[in-house]
């Protein structure tokens, strides 16, 4: 009945992401609410992103590391393109390489490793109401009031 957490042996002894490294995590992810226009509050996310994180770590110990480099990675382009326009290029820039292939450029690891994952971690949290779906798979839209929307799919 109950299941055993999954955690990789060797994420035990890894030390946890410094609070910078967390903070421009962070940036990155409410910054793809502002390059699509989504309506949702990404503050109320801020507990289950940095879950996210450590069980990212957890169950695989590389992705500290894809955390660490894509954090210096987007400060590296904030400062060389400003705020904006690094984070144009991140979310939009189309990769030389199948998503199953080896990354090309650096700035293709911190997309499919970080920013890809980052999206649809928050559009699995609540952004897909931009778009204007009501319910989302997994998602649990609220108690079944009468009056109400039905807070999850009609057979």
């Amino acid at each position: 009945m109950y299941q055993r957490r999954a955690i990789h042996p060797l994420s035990k002894a890894l030390p946890p992401l410094e609070h910078t490294t967390v903070d421009t995590l962070w940036d990155v992810f409410v910054a793809i609410g502002e390059q699509w226009a989504l309506e949702d509050e990404p503050a109320t996310y801020r507990l289950r992103f940095e879950t996210f994180l450590e069980n990212r770590i957890n169950v695989s110990p590389i992705y500290r590391d894809y955390y660490i480099d894509g954090a210096d990675f987007v400060a590296d382009l904030i400062t060389e393109l400003g705020r904006g326009p690094a984070y144009n290029r991140l979310f939009t820039q189309k990769p030389r390489v199948a998503q199953s292939g080896i990354p090309a450029t650096r700035l293709e690891a911190v997309q499919r490793y970080v920013a890809n994952e980052f999206i649809s971690l928050r559009l699995a949290l609540g952004g897909f109401k931009a778009f204007g779906a009501i319910n989302y798979r997994g998602y649990i839209g609220g108690a079944n009031i009468e009056g109400e929307p039905t807070p999850y799919r009609e057979l």
